[in-house]
């Protein structure tokens, strides 16, 4: 037991007036000495540059009350043996132990639910459609009709008729044996985890990735994976009260648990994901199209729009006119334990989303409507002010903010909660979160109807402004779809594409905006003298990006005759190299004559058959 005279005596050593907490005493011997600062920090205290490394490490573990910012003040003889990254998070009891030396698929849960703490957040629920059989045999028809109202909440959820009951096509041999990759995610730290203790690793990602992932974790198959998250969940939802025993608990208890552990964390949580995994390695739950269609039970499936191998194809998608990248257009799979999160997102190019579970436990989502989007960076960068002058990181992030902090910033955020045999969609330019409550396979695929051209030509602007990379072709996609709108044989209602053309139709509007920016830029910045029409396979086998900010260059580019292969766009042409002006060339698919043509021609003022867009 630590006498008063010990304890004098240790206040002496540290020389500061700060107690050591009581039945602690020091575990290892060093000196304490104050720095001389500019500014003289409140508590922060330097240790010895004599002191002992791994005693330190040593020390610091066992003194949880040290706060994680005065390590970072601490003057040491060799820093790349210390981890900086010690913080209050680090000094909670692991809840889960994952694998062991004969096993590294295994775990041992030691955590369990703390109902009495749970933090369910207050938010509305979104809308929940049930469309009519014949209202579900056209994908994009019912889309357009439910959008004017669903949109305003971001995120809706979409209940099939009880006829619509495609057949789960992972199982058998394929489902038995193939295995795919996990992710570790830290459920206790998602709140800052990936932000702002690895703010550097994350600017270093400034080449257009998609953000840093998760730490690898063990590979699974599907039936190994679901024994895996139900034990998790058996564990740690079991019930003390030995008269009880052990029971299921209910969404609404999950979700408060789940937000207990990010806002009040008394554990390292740890689990594993399976998300963005591709349909060509693990399958696809849908029947995939056949060319020999029998008429059997699975036809209708699959050939359906719902089918999400589909989707992205259907007449009314204008995803097929960028048919270089198919990586939008193609579905992937989400596997889920309990607590595996989907952190806070908006798609890439603001594009629509659709998911539909197949099987498994609940998945709640939570979203905000596309109108609130800058309000909502707005709160990331008061949230991390660090990151303040990095707004191209943003898409980089991987956090959860309760909905409470969002709502508390004037931010609506709604609720769904999707089951099994349900679709949810979320609409463009919305975020969107959201975690699983238990084992599940989920299928995911992305599509642009026409109400889509508007969000991608602003994800455009946006994108070049930040510097970020685009993974479709806009600039393709508005002119192939236009042009085919165009032709004197095409009637546009035929794909789908109600009010596509006419005055106010959706390509004549998103063309006349692209052609105006794309008219002033050639204008003050190309010399016509050096313009010439590109190559036809300019930028279709390889995309063609500006050197710079990333921009597409499908419909124009600069370059120099010093670097072939080397292209910008119009606005940093000067920014390629150091040679004379006059060397500089500008490339274009079509003169701005051409495009007005088109868009004469879309809102019904020329004759289709007098263009050259007929062909």
């Amino acid at each position: 037991m630590m006498t008063s005279k010990d304890l004098t005596e240790s206040r002496k050593k540290i020389g500061d007036e700060t107690p050591a907490p009581p039945g602690f005493v020091s575990l290892t011997s060093f000196t304490l000495k104050r720095t001389k600062r500019d500014r003289e920090p409140e508590q922060n205290e330097a240790y010895s540059k004599t002191t002992d490394i791994e005693n330190l490490q040593k020390s610091v573990k066992h003194r949880p009350w040290i706060l994680g910012d005065q390590l970072t003040n601490l003057e040491k003889p060799n820093t790349q043996h210390l981890n900086m990254n010690i913080s209050v998070e680090n000094t909670l009891p692991k809840g889960v132990i994952r694998g062991c030396p004969s096993c590294s698929n295994c775990q041992k849960v030691i955590a369990c639910w703390r109902p009495e703490e749970g933090c369910r957040p207050s938010v509305k629920s979104t809308s929940v459609l049930h469309p009519t059989e014949e209202e579900f045999k056209d994908i994009y028809k019912y889309i357009e009709k439910i959008r004017p109202k669903a949109e305003e909440n971001g995120i809706c959820r979409i209940l099939p008729p009880e006829s619509w009951k495609p057949p789960f096509l992972l199982k058998g041999n394929k489902f038995d044996t193939t295995r795919f990759g996990t992710h570790v995610q830290e459920i206790n730290a998602l709140k800052d985890l990936h932000s702002k203790r690895k703010l550097n690793e994350i600017i270093e990602l400034k080449d257009g990735s998609d953000g840093f992932e998760f730490e690898s974790g063990p590979e699974f198959t599907l039936p190994a994976f679901k024994r895996y998250a139900e034990q998790f969940k058996q564990n740690y939802f079991k019930k003390q009260d030995m008269f009880t025993g052990v029971g299921t608990p209910a969404w609404e208890n999950v979700e408060g648990e789940y937000w207990r552990i990010i806002q009040n964390p008394t554990e390292e949580i740890q689990v594993l994901s399976g998300h963005n995994l591709e349909t060509k390695v693990l399958g696809s739950g849908f029947p995939l199209p056949s060319l020999d269609d029998h008429n059997d039970d699975q036809s209708k499936y699959r050939k359906s729009g719902w089918n999400l191998n589909n989707t992205p194809n259907m007449p009314g998608s204008l995803l097929p006119f960028d048919c270089d990248n198919s990586t939008p257009s193609t579905s992937r799979m989400d596997v889920g334990m309990c607590f595996s999160s989907l952190c806070w997102k908006v798609e890439e190019h603001h594009l629509y989303l659709l998911s539909y579970m197949h099987l498994g436990s609940s998945r709640i989502w939570y979203g905000v409507p596309s109108k609130y989007r800058l309000k909502c960076e707005a709160l990331l960068k008061k949230t991390f002010p660090e990151l303040s002058r990095h707004r191209e990181l943003f898409h980089k992030l991987v956090t959860q903010l309760s909905p409470s902090i969002l709502k508390s910033e004037g931010i609506p955020v709604y609720r769904c909660v999707q089951h099994p045999k349900q679709f949810i969609l979320i609409f463009p330019g919305a975020y969107y979160w959201g975690f699983d409550t238990g084992f599940s396979v989920s299928e995911k695929a992305n599509f642009a109807p026409l109400d889509w051209l508007p969000h991608g030509q602003l994800t455009v602007e946006t994108y070049s402004e930040m510097h970020r990379k685009t993974s479709i072709s806009y600039d393709k996609i508005l002119l192939g779809g236009a042009r085919e709108a165009a032709k004197s044989s095409w009637d546009s209602r035929k794909r789908g594409w109600n009010n596509a053309c006419g005055k106010d139709g959706w390509f004549t509007r998103a063309l006349k905006s692209r052609v105006r920016r794309e008219s002033f830029k050639r204008e003050f910045l190309c010399n016509g003298a050096r313009s010439r029409k590109m190559e036809e396979d300019f930028g279709c086998s390889l995309k063609r990006e500006c050197f710079l900010c990333f921009s597409d260059l499908y419909l124009s580019a600069a370059g120099c005759s010093c670097s072939p292969d080397k292209y910008s766009c119009l606005e940093h042409s000067k920014q390629i190299c150091t040679c004379p002006w006059s060397s500089r060339f500008f490339l274009y698919r079509s003169s701005i004559d051409e495009l007005n043509l088109l868009i004469d021609t879309l809102s019904g003022k020329v004759n289709p058959k007098s263009t050259t867009f007929t062909t």
